[in-house]
């Protein structure tokens, strides 16, 4: 199945752009990119540009231990599809996560700014990995983060969106989530 969505974002100019993201998911959930499994994005009300979070493994197929996600930007404005790290503050600060061994293949991802729910990297009966979270009371795959920033400050976050695949139904499940 191919899900396409369209992003619309008004600059501070009034123009308005949009982005076209085409994500694949395969039958089992989990969505790739074109060298690793992507587990999951975060999108922003900000601008267009998104932080992957994509299976860290080796080339024999096995998780790194230490570090089972690869984070980093891809570019949708002015650099299209560049990749680039995330720096020391939004690692810390924002799109880092801690990671920790439960099982064997299986690892509990406490994202750094969103601590309230656990992500759990882990292996479905096909035998490939999604983030497994709860989404509006539901088991689900997660997909998709969306971050609204405030328009006074994009520091500060108006609402979050979670966004996923049902894994009892395989339909699309979300939940909006303000902080406190």
């Amino acid at each position: 199945m191919v899900r396409r969505s369209v992003s619309f974002f008004v600059t501070m100019s009034g123009a308005m752009v949009f982005a076209l993201v085409l994500t694949s998911f395969m039958p089992d959930n989990t969505m790739l990119n074109d060298d690793n499994i992507r587990m999951f994005f975060i999108a922003r009300s900000k601008n267009a540009n998104l932080v992957c979070y994509d299976l860290n493994i080796d080339k024999n197929g096995k998780v790194n231990s230490e570090e089972p996600l690869k984070v980093y930007w891809i570019n949708k404005t002015d650099h299209m599809g560049e990749r680039s790290d995330l720096n020391y503050f939004q690692k810390k600060m924002a799109y880092g996560y801690n990671s920790k061994m439960t099982g064997k293949g299986i690892f509990e991802i406490s994202l750094v700014a969103f601590q309230a729910r656990k992500v759990i990297l882990e292996r479905d009966q096909k035998g490939k990995y999604r983030g497994r979270i709860v989404i509006n009371g539901k088991p689900a795959a997660l997909s998709k983060i969306f971050v609204q920033a405030k328009p006074e400050n994009s520091m500060k976050v108006s609402w979050v969106e979670l966004t996923g695949i049902g894994l009892e139904d395989g339909k699309i499940v979300t939940e909006r989530i303000t902080p406190d």
